[in-house]
C-alpha cells in the first residue's frame, strides 16, 4: 500500500513538471508572438508612409497623340478713314498631333510641347468693295436691286503646322482620374492657304497673286488656356480657348484703307495616353 502511494506521488510530480515545462515554453512564445504583433503595425506603417510618398512625388513623363476639333472665327476688320466695318466667319477645322508632358520636381507640376498638322476649310459669302482711289474712301455696297451684286461665294482652305508650348497641373481627383488645367503659348506656321473664287483659285500667301503688300502672313503667335481630363491613365479629353494676337494673318494698308484677319477659337481634344 505504501508502494502504491509513493508510485502515485512520484507520478503526480512528474505530470505537474512536465506541464509546467510546458507552460514556460508556451508564455515564451506567446510573448514572442505579442512582441511580434507590436513590430508589424509599425512596420505597415512605415511601408504605407513610403508608398504613399512614392505616389505623390514620383511623376513619370508621359505622350499623348491627339486628334482636335477646331471650330474657329475668322474675324476681319476694315476701315478707311471714319467708315469701319467687321465681318466674323465661323470656319472649320481638325488637327493631329503629339504632346510631350514633363514633370517639373516631385509636384504635379509639367511642361507640355509638341506639333500638330491642322486643316482650315469653309465656304463662305463674302462681301466686296468698290474702293475709289481718287476720294480715298470706300463705296456703298451694290445691291441685285441697284443692277448687280458684290458678295461672293469664297472656298477658303488652309494648311498649317501647331507648335505649342504650356504649363499643366494635375489634379488626382481619384485612382484613374485626373484634372489638368492648362496655359501657354503657340506658335502656327501656315504652310499652304488658297481662296477659290469661282473658277479662280489664289494663293494668299503669294505676292503674286495678293501683291506685294497684300500676302497673308506665314507665321503667327497666339495664347492658349483650357482644361484637360486624364480618364484610366490612358485616355484624355478636353477642351480650350485660343486666340492670335501677332501678327495678323492678313494685315493690308493702302490708299488710307486698312484691312486685318485674326484667328480664335476652341480646341476639343480626345486623346490616347502612354
Amino acid at each position: 500500500m505504501k508502494q502504491f502511494r509513493f508510485l502515485t506521488m512520484a507520478a503526480l510530480i512528474a505530470f505537474g513538471t512536465a506541464v509546467c515545462a510546458q507552460n514556460v515554453i508556451t508564455l515564451d512564445e506567446m510573448q514572442a508572438r505579442k512582441k511580434q504583433q507590436q513590430q508589424q503595425p509599425q512596420q505597415q506603417q512605415v511601408v504605407q508612409e513610403k508608398v504613399s510618398y512614392s505616389s505623390s512625388s514620383d511623376n513619370e513623363a508621359f505622350g499623348t497623340f491627339f486628334l482636335q476639333y477646331n471650330p474657329t472665327w475668322m474675324y476681319s476688320k476694315m476701315s478707311s478713314g471714319s467708315y469701319s466695318a467687321s465681318n466674323t466667319e465661323l470656319i472649320h477645322g481638325f488637327s493631329l498631333g503629339y504632346l510631350e508632358s514633363i514633370p517639373l520636381g516631385d509636384i504635379p507640376l509639367y511642361i507640355e510641347f509638341g506639333g500638330a498638322v491642322q486643316y482650315f476649310f469653309k465656304s463662305m459669302t463674302q462681301k466686296g468693295y468698290d474702293y475709289d482711289y481718287d476720294d480715298y474712301d470706300w463705296d456703298e455696297y451694290l445691291y441685285d436691286d441697284f443692277g448687280g451684286s458684290s458678295n461672293h461665294k469664297v472656298k477658303f482652305s488652309m494648311l498649317s503646322v501647331k507648335i505649342p508650348v504650356d504649363v499643366m497641373y494635375s489634379f488626382d481627383v481619384s485612382d484613374g482620374f485626373s484634372i489638368q488645367p492648362y496655359a501657354g503659348i503657340y506658335t502656327r506656321i501656315n504652310i499652304i492657304g488658297k481662296e477659290k473664287i469661282g473658277d479662280e483659285s489664289i494663293n494668299i500667301f503669294s505676292k503674286d497673286d495678293m501683291g506685294d503688300d497684300g500676302a497673308y502672313n506665314r507665321f503667327q503667335v497666339g495664347l492658349q488656356a483650357g482644361c484637360k481630363f486624364r480618364i484610366g491613365q490612358k485616355f484624355t479629353a478636353g477642351i480650350g480657348y485660343y486666340r492670335d494676337i501677332a501678327p495678323k494673318l492678313f494685315n493690308y494698308s493702302e490708299h488710307g484703307a486698312k484691312s486685318s484677319v485674326i484667328f480664335h477659337g476652341l480646341d476639343i481634344t480626345l486623346g490616347l495616353n502612354f
